[in-house]
């Protein structure tokens, strides 16, 4: 076997298990990534349905005092613009 062939082939199999070790590593991250994304999701959750329960209940509001500040306004908005 001659030497260039022989530095070819070594230069392949360690180029090969570098990039083995790499896409190993990529693996893990991505797993540890999805953990971490679902532990955020639950810790989160009942915030964000704190901050849509208060956004339903002030659009609520906000219509209930529109309607109550002019009577008429009521009627337009369903008549719609002319």
């Amino acid at each position: 076997m001659e030497a260039w062939l022989v530095v070819w082939l070594v230069v392949g199999l360690v180029t090969t298990v570098a990039l083995l070790v790499m896409l190993g590593f990529l693996v893990r991250h991505v797993i540890l990534l999805g953990r971490t994304a679902g532990r955020m999701q639950a810790e989160l959750q009942p915030i964000a349905d704190e901050v849509a329960a208060a956004s339903a209940r002030a659009a609520d509001t906000a219509s209930r005092l529109s309607e109550r500040a002019s009577p008429q306004g009521a009627a337009a908005r369903r008549r719609g613009p002319r």
